[in-house]
């Protein structure tokens, strides 16, 4: 089959034949979803301790018992900023809950 019969086959199939070609940007909804502008949702463990005045032991033990939640993926832990936040309002003294 020559090249050029090749193309036509291709095209009728609906095979586009600009791969090759740089493709149009993502809309903005589909860019980094886990960021917000300059503030990060998700935080790892260090950013995590340098927004709360206490110490790497005290995190870990918060998060195994359930104070805090975490996702964890693989060896990795994130901790989603709101989520963060509003279990540390809970766990205040005098909360309203």
């Amino acid at each position: 089959m020559s090249e050029e019969q090749l193309n036509r086959t291709r095209a009728s199939e609906g095979v586009s034949l600009d791969e090759n070609k740089p493709q149009a940007q993502l809309p903005p909804e589909y860019e980094r979803r886990w960021e917000a502008g300059k503030l990060k949702v998700f935080l790892d463990e260090k950013e995590m301790l340098k927004e709360l005045p206490i110490s790497r032991r005290t995190l870990w033990n918060w998060r195994h018992q359930g104070k805090i939640p975490a996702i964890v993926i693989g060896r990795r832990v994130l901790y989603h900023r709101h989520s963060v936040e509003q279990a540390l309002l809970r766990l205040q003294k005098g909360a309203v809950q």
